[in-house]
């Protein structure tokens, strides 16, 4: 049996759709996977059994309908093929494989190409509207709601003087925009404080985020105890980084549910977005810290730009972020690690 899944783009977006695979994976044991999507988020799946993963370039190819039907046409026709992300491209590719049941939310006038099209559900988690594409199919199931990962098979060395030491993860970008990361100086303060308490730092992040690590770092006095991994890691690598972590301090990003699905303790922190809809999913030992943790909340929360749209010369500009500050957040910190 051949089972076909177009993956979400998103780093976070896939791993929160992990609670949906796992319910395939666990009915379907002995089927064949072939899951399509970015890079990031096949890098999710490399170690998977009987999974491929294929990396999806059409985007850059001269006439991108003919790359997708070419793509499709590679893979064995499908018993099942289940699309999670919403475009009618995504659509138009599980038709092209020719898959008995094609299964996708109803948008984007697409639902001819589609088998099985429910309306989307609205305020619901992310996570579940994931897993509710897959229960029309498998609509009786005894798995656990939560995010589900395998462990890497990478392997890690950590500097000597991280061994047997407590650890911190440090992850201060977010790919989808500005309006969701926190002040470099709040992190390098933080920073500061952990290793008043010992701790070792480990600051993590894409290549393109180097900027932002190398800004923290300039807060901060020369220290062997921090261990800057910024564009150094892979999505492998990163989680095996992650399971040696004491507790993770992050933006709302992609390995914030990283750290959820492999139940690392994480403090995530949230501004612009909505909690309801992408805070870590049934993560027993994450933690949400924004201003509505505090009673604090602004009237603009959430508005789930990019960029705060707010001007810059006002005082509520980034206020979610800005008004979330050290002061609040290091006694949550200190509560919860003691």
């Amino acid at each position: 049996m051949n089972i076909l899944v177009r993956l979400p783009n998103w780093l976070g977006d896939a791993v929160m759709a992990t609670f949906g695979l796992e319910i395939l994976y666990q009915t379907y044991p002995n089927a064949h996977f072939y899951l399509i999507g970015s890079k990031v988020s096949c890098e999710l799946f490399d170690h998977y059994p009987n999974t491929t993963t294929i990396v999806d370039t059409s985007k850059k190819a001269t006439f991108r309908i003919q790359a997708l039907y070419k793509l499709a046409k590679e893979i064995p026709p499908c018993e099942i093929a289940i699309t999670f992300q919403n475009n009618f491209l995504s659509a138009l590719f599980l038709f092209f494989n020719g898959a008995k049941k094609r299964i996708g939310y109803a948008n984007e006038m697409r639902s001819f190409l589609l088998t099985i099209h429910p309306k989307k559900y609205k305020n619901l988690h992310e996570s579940l509207r994931f897993a509710k594409l897959i229960e029309t199919i498998i609509p009786n199931h005894s798995i656990i709601p939560k995010l589900y990962l395998k462990p890497p098979t990478t392997k890690i060395t950590l500097p000597p003087y991280f061994q047997n030491q407590k650890i911190a993860g440090i992850n201060a970008g977010a790919a989808f925009g500005s309006a969701k990361r926190w002040k470099e100086e709040y992190f390098a303060e933080v920073i500061k404080d952990l290793l008043k308490q010992d701790f070792c730092i480990i600051l993590f992040g894409v290549e393109s985020e180097n900027p932002i690590n190398e800004k923290i770092l300039s807060y901060l006095p020369k220290n062997e105890k921090i261990l800057n991994l910024s564009g150094k890691t892979n999505i492998q690598s990163l989680m095996a980084y992650f399971l040696k972590l004491h507790f993770l301090l992050t933006n709302d990003s992609g390995p914030m549910h990283i750290a959820a699905a492999l139940e690392i303790p994480t403090f995530a922190l949230f501004g612009p977005t909505n909690q309801e809809e992408t805070s870590p999913f049934n993560a027993k030992d994450s933690h949400i810290l924004s201003l509505r943790t505090f009673h604090k909340s602004l009237p603009c929360q959430p508005c789930k730009k990019r960029i705060c749209p707010l001007p810059k010369n006002s005082k509520d500009y980034h206020a979610c972020m800005l008004n979330l500050t050290p002061s609040l957040v290091l006694p949550k910190i200190h509560s919860l690690i003691s």
